[in-house]
């Protein structure tokens, strides 16, 4: 059973990953000459990690349910994904990935406290409370802060 504790070095490694990923994707970005092929590549490569994952039994199978068993909506997650990738080859360049990742998750924040306050999507809700405005706000003044050079 994983603890807490456990949960948030495992999800603060993912986000460590991610940066790397933006590292790597945009040296291949220099190579390729496209964003949009360097997601590709990364999407394959995504893929071929996860079925590997998938077929070891790692963790739960599960199985693909009935396209019309679940909303419709629930089906297009991964075009956040590709977008995201996308946007942020293009960004990193320009920005920098202090920038771009202090950005990423201001949105993710912002968005994240509007789905848990309204439970969209199936979500558990939670009301807003002035400590997570605050939280978010800082984290938004972060992003200020952190792009000045």
């Amino acid at each position: 059973m994983l603890t807490r504790f456990v949960l948030f070095l495992l999800v603060a490694l993912g986000g460590v990953g991610l940066s790397l990923q933006m590292a790597w994707n945009s040296r291949l970005r220099e190579a390729t000459g496209s964003p949009v092929l360097t997601t590709m590549i990364s999407v394959v490569v995504t893929l071929l990690m996860l079925s590997i994952i998938w077929v070891t039994g790692v963790t739960q199978r599960g199985s693909i349910p009935a396209f019309q068993s679940v909303p419709k909506w629930a089906w297009f997650g991964g075009v956040f994904a590709g977008y995201y990738l996308v946007v942020s080859l293009i960004a990193i360049p320009k920005l920098g990935a202090a920038v771009v990742f202090a950005l990423v998750i201001s949105g993710q924040m912002i968005a994240a406290l509007l789905l848990d306050s309204t439970g969209a999507f199936g979500l558990a809700q939670i009301p807003v409370s002035s400590v997570r405005i605050l939280g978010t706000s800082l984290l938004l003044f972060g992003v200020i802060l952190i792009q000045k050079h």
